[in-house]
């Protein structure tokens, strides 16, 4: 009885998704990977922008397999792939770094992304009365993962290397991701009784509204989703969030170091950049569920335009301060972006519907990956702050 407990269930959701912060640990792993494969600024910034680019594609076919085996499995299934990934990039040779690449970036995010999208998805399920407080809670603790394994891996990088740091991490999400084993879906009778309890027997006849947005009854298949116009504006609106936060995660501690700052200043600017994504995870989707989620979109997205204009000329603790602002709007735009969809979507193929809309950050993820080589640092920010300006824009018809 314990397991159908909905927030034993948000618990267990919190607990295995604190290894889906993997991302977030490369920017203290990048400066090692770099002087130990010999590679460029880019190359060693790959890994990253592939992970972030491939999680997307992996929540879509997360969203898929739920409804042939299940969430548990999937997110079991999800589990695997990215610990397995994991532990090839930690063995990958000095004359095959492209083993990281494919490990941690490619086989990792696919991984990362199944089961990240039943981690959101479920406890969604389980609360359809406070939809935005549980994504909160479940991609804030994301979040909290970056405050915890980046000075932990730091240490271990200093001591032991590449290697040893990244079969550390693979041994300790692999331990946390078997509490997938206690995943749970709600009975569709649980569901139907949570809904008539929120919007009342005929919801749309009553013509019930969320934050001032219909409350979205109509559950949308992947397929009929992406035939609306609304669809294509949502993936658009997100997407263009991506290029401040891929060209600022992995070179933190690099370029904070660059701009004046001590290694161990720069590492303190990463865990307070860590804590400030943690507060956008909590927060904003939070403040979504009190005012019109687009007015919070449009107040990350106008805060992101201004940082990361900024970080073009930023030195010392203006740097750290900015550098948090980006990782603030991010941890905000991950966690209000997947309440929008279910808002407007549906719940019943939420997992599938958001992977679908983070197909536009995955391709904008991908193109950001050779923008440093091509551009350089100051016209990489300056795209970066027109697309924040760009998706400001777009959240207004959203």
């Amino acid at each position: 009885m314990w397991r159908k407990n909905r927030y034993f269930i948000l618990l267990i959701a919190s607990v295995v998704n604190f290894v889906h912060g993997n991302p977030y640990i490369w920017t203290v792993f990048q400066p090692y990977v770099r002087e130990e494969y010999e590679l460029s600024l880019a190359a060693s910034s790959l890994p990253f922008t592939i992970i972030i680019a491939i999680f997307a594609l992996g929540n879509m076919i997360g969203g898929y397999l739920q409804h042939r085996i299940g969430a548990k499995r999937t997110i079991l299934a999800g589990s695997l792939v990215m610990c397995g990934g994991f532990f090839l990039a930690a063995m990958a040779p000095y004359q095959m770094p492209w083993l990281i690449s494919l490990g941690y970036g490619a086989l990792g995010g696919l991984g990362s992304g199944c089961a990240f999208s039943m981690l959101v998805a479920v406890p969604q399920a389980w609360f359809p009365d406070k939809k935005g407080l549980v994504t909160g809670i479940t991609v804030g603790v994301v979040g909290v993962s970056g405050v915890i394994m980046n000075p932990l891996c730091d240490y271990v990088l200093q001591l032991h290397g590449y290697r040893y740091a990244m079969l550390m991490v693979t041994v300790i999400y692999g331990i946390l991701c078997m509490g997938a084993f206690f995943m749970e879906e709600p009975l569709p009778e649980r569901c139907e009784e949570a809904r008539e309890k929120l919007y009342g027997e005929n919801p749309v006849e009553n013509g019930v509204e969320n934050n001032g947005e219909h409350s979205g009854v109509r559950q949308y298949t992947t397929r009929e989703m992406m035939a609306t116009k609304e669809y294509y504006l949502i993936s658009l609106t997100m997407a263009l969030a991506v290029p401040a936060y891929v060209l600022v995660n992995p070179l933190m501690k690099s370029l904070g170091m660059e701009r004046g700052l001590s290694s161990a200043q720069a590492l303190a600017g990463v865990m307070i950049a860590s804590f400030a994504n943690i507060a956008g995870r909590f927060a904003l989707p939070w403040l979504s569920d009190k005012v019109e989620r687009t007015k919070v979109i449009r107040i990350m997205y106008a805060l992101a335009a201004v940082a990361v204009s900024g970080l073009i000329i930023a030195r010392g603790f203006l740097f750290i301060i900015l550098i948090s602002v980006v990782c603030l709007v991010y941890g905000g735009v991950v966690s209000v972006f997947p309440v929008l969809v279910s808002d407007r979507f549906g719940m019943q193929y939420q997992g599938m519907n958001f992977g679908a809309v983070m197909l536009g950050y995955g391709l904008v993820s991908v193109m950001c990956s050779g923008l440093l080589d091509a551009a350089g640092l100051t016209c990489s920010f300056l795209i970066a702050a027109i697309a924040c300006v760009a998706g400001f824009i777009m959240a207004k018809v959203l």
